[in-house]
């Protein structure tokens, strides 16, 4: 059981460390636009951004910084006041870097900051009642099921449309893979028994053909894999059971596509 559960564990660190490195090039791409002035392009790719699960507390606050500063500059302060509630929430005790904020933009978010906690806590304390949404692992056995047939995991969850778009492109993929090697096999045989009088050129281009496309399929079927996980993992995440410290409320909210 060890032995199955290393190799997951590993794919599921690389299909993390890819996520992130998708998360920062997405950060880098809403820098990119707001130095180009593109300010509701960033608004709009950075709530759709802020969504992704796999986003982190600091990726957060990098992307609502960027946010708050287009919102600013389209004089757009109703929106802006939301952003900086966002921020609280995220971290009460955040502050803007006067190297990299204007200073207008910093009196603003100083400004808003101080009327909201004079006004009322918003993240109130666990002997107050907090709700928490504590982040669930997917469980080994639905990841392991991904893992040897991509899409299974999906299904296993009960995520049935995409379970059945994806296990149908999976063993679409598979279908290729073996008959892409059993056919590499039966090139590379006829090549090695060829005679001395056979054509060992077209002998040798089949075989390569197919060899190259078994390749092709092979890497697919990996990129493909860490995809999927990837989207168990995001979908998963949308399935919310908080939690309260103190009394009787309790929600449930599952999003299923």
């Amino acid at each position: 059981m060890k032995k199955r559960i290393i190799p997951v564990l590993i794919l599921i660190f690389i299909v993390q460390g890819w996520t992130q490195q998708h998360i920062s090039k997405k950060i880098q791409e809403l820098e990119n636009d707001f130095k180009s002035f593109k300010y509701e392009q960033v608004l709009e790719k950075g709530k759709f951004l802020l969504s992704d699960p796999y986003v982190t507390k600091d990726d957060s606050l990098k992307i609502f910084q960027y946010m708050l500063n287009s919102a600013y500059a389209l004089a757009d302060t109703t929106e802006a006041r939301k952003i900086i509630k966002q921020i609280i929430k995220c971290d009460p005790q955040f502050s803007l870097s006067p190297i990299e904020t204007s200073p207008k933009i910093i009196e603003f978010f100083e400004h808003v900051k101080k009327q909201i906690q004079e006004n009322k806590p918003l993240i109130p304390s666990a002997q107050q009642g907090i709700l928490q949404f504590p982040y669930k692992p997917v469980p080994y056995a639905t990841n392991f099921l991904s893992i040897l047939l991509p899409g299974s995991g999906h299904l296993h969850q009960k995520f049935t449309k995409r379970g059945l778009w994806f296990t149908g492109i999976s063993a679409g993929l598979i279908t290729g893979m073996v008959y892409a090697t059993i056919q590499t096999e039966k090139k590379r045989d006829a090549y090695m028994a060829a005679k001395p009088k056979s054509d060992f050129n077209r002998l040798y281009d089949d075989y390569n053909r197919i060899y190259r496309i078994r390749n092709v399929l092979w890497a697919s079927f990996i990129i493909w894999d860490m995809y999927v996980l990837y989207d168990l993992q995001k979908q998963w995440q949308f399935r919310v059971n908080p939690t309260v410290d103190r009394g009787s409320i309790s929600v449930n909210i599952t999003k299923r596509w």
